[in-house]
């Protein structure tokens, strides 16, 4: 625990690192590496008065492509030998002190951080859009205005200050001309908005943030996060998913391109998934069939791809809608969404013959006022039901593909802009309210809700992926830079993951079920820094 002065946001302690070499009796003839190597290097993280910080970052470079994070444990400790090939410096990084590179050397190292009086500009939105009352008013802007990117201290602050009414409409009025596709209500009252946002993300306010705090810090010493540094700068890597080699695929929205990953050395090879270059592909979607074919969603050419994995060639399928998400079902065609539709409707592609068939769905019927409904997450379970979610709308739509009924449910809370479900192996249906920090269960027997907290109403919980093996499930904490597990099995165990960079937009979820590694991406729209990130468990 670090000791808080009664000033605002500061730290009365300073951090003390201490970094300790034991020997374990290596032969003195061994070469100097050898003995290094088989040290114990163990980095102790205490504040002034002694007592251990812990879940302290401790981040050390593979290589230009690649940085490795781990977590300080419970004693504020952590043992640098379990880095791959030792590291010769590591930066330290704790919320509300400054970070330090540190240089290691056999003999003791002890370096005091300083209180980070500027912390503001590392806390992540979900602690600034904590400022904003509870109410319908939060969760409207909240799905209009945090629902492609992070808001937090560039966004909020203009020259050193918060931003003015005027200013916040001028920021309104810069956002919708950037709205090609109307996503943003007629109802929407800008100016409204920008007197609400002014009077509550006031200095008077702001002043009373405070740097955040670790949870969990037993379990943060068995995780280790590997970041991977893309490509392009301002690529947007919407959606990725585990390919059946160990590569892993990812969506280059602004780039028109699929990105293969190679994890173990960090490389990442280009395809270009565009044959237009008078048009923006957009490419977002993705996911691979059961024979080993990848299918892919082009929202901006309104298209599905057939994408050998193996030569990089594809087919293109018109769907004649701006699709959003994807799934193949137990026959092995594949299945999306129109997202930008006044009335609710889906696509299905033949995987024999590629023909395309278009279908309504139970619609909303959502005033014009109010705006588009925007069918969002869709997922196939193995029964043939297909679910879409409908953020704006605030409902699932339940299809069953084999008769073609549907059903219309409310979501069970208001204006919850329920995201991207996932499913488990038992058919439950996981939802994200992106506007509650909730996790809604639906069951597909009783056809009922259970509702889970997650976190706080401003964590932005965007996207789940249960894991099979397990059913663990995990969801973006998209608002507040994290993770999220939760232990669906147990009932009672949620884990969250601080990711290290900020901030990190994360818009989707892969996981490994053959070693429970966790793959997501940071993807904010305005660009943020684009990365690629594995989580994995120590103990696995």
């Amino acid at each position: 625990m670090i000791k808080r002065s009664s000033q605002l946001g500061a730290l009365s302690a300073t951090l003390s690192i201490a970094l300790t070499c034991f020997g374990n009796g290596v032969v003195a003839a061994q070469p100097a590496r050898a003995e290094s190597s088989e040290r114990n290097r163990i980095l102790s993280i205490v504040d002034t008065s002694g007592r251990p910080v812990t879940g302290a970052m401790v981040t050390r470079a593979v290589d230009d492509r690649r940085q490795i994070t781990r977590f300080t444990n419970v004693s504020g400790q952590i043992d640098l030998g379990s880095f791959d090939d030792g590291p010769t410096e590591v930066e330290v990084r704790y919320p509300g002190l400054k970070s330090e590179t540190i240089a290691l050397r056999s003999d003791s190292l002890r370096v005091e951080l300083e209180v980070d009086t500027a912390f503001l500009r590392e806390l992540p939105s979900s602690e600034w859009l904590a400022l904003l009352p509870e109410g319908d008013m939060k969760r409207e802007f909240t799905v209009n205005c945090a629902s492609c990117h992070e808001i937090s201290h560039d966004r909020i602050m203009l020259n050193g200050k918060p931003r003015s009414k005027i200013e916040w409409q001028a920021a309104i009025a810069m956002m919708r001309a950037m709205d090609a596709y109307d996503v943003i209500p007629p109802d929407f009252d800008d100016e409204d908005y920008a007197a609400w946002l002014a009077e509550n993300l006031s200095a008077e306010r702001i002043a009373k943030l405070q740097p955040g705090t670790r949870r969990n810090p037993e379990a943060l010493a068995n995780i280790e996060i590997t970041e991977f540094t893309l490509p392009e700068s301002d690529s947007l890597p919407h959606d990725l998913v585990n390919g059946p080699d160990g590569r892993i695929w990812i969506t280059a929205f602004f780039y028109d391109e699929l990105w293969v990953l190679s994890p173990e050395a960090g490389e990442i090879e280009r395809i270009s998934v565009d044959d237009n270059e008078n048009v923006n592909a957009q490419p977002r979607a993705l996911k691979f069939d059961d024979a080993g074919m990848l299918w892919l969603v082009n929202g901006g050419s309104e298209s599905v791809l057939r994408v050998d994995p193996k030569t990089g060639s594809y087919e293109t399928i018109g769907v004649g809608m701006y699709a959003h998400s994807i799934d193949v079902d137990a026959a092995g065609d594949i299945w999306v969404n129109d997202y930008f539709a006044e009335a609710e409707r889906v696509a299905k592609v033949s995987h024999k013959t590629l023909a395309t068939s278009v279908f309504p769905i139970p619609a909303s019927n959502r005033p014009a006022s109010e705006g588009l409904p925007l069918p969002y997450g869709l997922q196939v379970d193995s029964e043939g039901r297909l679910y879409s979610t409908q953020m704006a709308a605030n409902t699932l739509a339940r299809f069953d593909t084999k008769s073609g009924k549907g059903t219309l449910f409310e979501m069970p809370a208001s204006n919850s802009a329920p995201r991207r479900p996932g499913l488990d192996n038992r058919q439950g249906l996981w939802i994200p309210e992106f506007n509650t920090g909730h996790v809604a269960y639906f069951d597909p027997t009783s056809e009922g809700f259970t509702r889970i907290q997650l976190g706080s109403s401003s964590v932005g919980l965007y996207d789940i992926e249960v894991n099979q093996a397990n059913n663990d499930v995990w969801a973006t904490g998209s608002l507040a830079s994290t993770l999220i597990r939760y232990q669906s099995e147990s009932g009672r165990s949620i884990l969250t993951i601080p990711l290290p960079t900020e901030p990190a937009y994360t818009r989707h979820i892969a996981v490994d079920e053959s070693n429970g590694d966790v793959w997501t991406a940071y993807s904010s729209m305005p660009a943020a820094t684009p990365k690629v990130v594995r989580v994995r468990f120590l103990n696995q």
